[in-house]
């Protein structure tokens, strides 16, 4: 019984001695908060044409050093994102809608209509940010999988006007292999 208390507690230790490395801190937590209220406004001067989105994007940018905190906009709203129906998060939602298994009807598209226009926007949104977070090596392809980007939260925006099934799961399709071939290429 010592025995297993001893692992258990030396096992505590090390996760604790792991998690403290990671550089955790209740600023990352304000970081994402900022970032994803930063974004949200940013998405919203994108939808009514409204405001300086090239100013806005540039104080993002001048805000955050780095990518990651504003790409935390996609997770689920239980771990700090915005979040789709029912809190699922929008990157994990839309790849499920986008799979194989997933049966969209005009009747679902309607359901998750101001969802799907929600994330179109906020990728709209985050393209914009991230054209500024350009690296050094492969500026070409980073401003082409942007450029993807945007064209496919259009694509999914206008799919979901028409509710045709087919064609939102395209859009959603396509802005998925957006994210996935940047991630692929750029994500460390």
């Amino acid at each position: 019984m010592k025995r297993r208390a001893a692992i258990t507690f030396a096992g505590s230790l090390l996760a604790l001695g792991l998690w403290s490395m990671t550089g955790y801190s209740a600023d990352d937590d304000d970081d994402k908060k900022a970032a994803q209220q930063a974004i949200l406004k940013l998405t919203e001067s994108i939808r009514g044409n409204k405001g300086d989105v090239k100013a806005q994007a540039a104080a993002i940018r001048k805000k955050f050093d780095e990518l990651e905190p504003i790409m935390w906009v996609y997770k689920p709203r239980n771990k700090g994102g915005v979040g789709m129906k029912d809190g699922a998060g929008i990157e994990l939602e839309l790849g499920r809608l986008g799979g194989p298994k997933s049966r969209l009807t005009p009747a679902k598209i309607a359901d998750l209509k101001n969802d799907l226009v929600k994330a179109a926007e906020i990728s709209k949104a985050v393209a914009e940010v991230s054209d500024l977070y350009m690296p050094k090596k492969d500026q070409a392809k980073w401003k082409g999988y942007t450029k993807d980007m945007r064209k496919a939260a259009d694509e999914l925006i206008e799919a979901t006007k028409g509710a045709n099934p087919m064609q939102v799961k395209k859009a959603i399709n396509n802005l998925n292999a957006s994210c996935t071939n940047c991630h692929s290429d750029f994500r460390e």
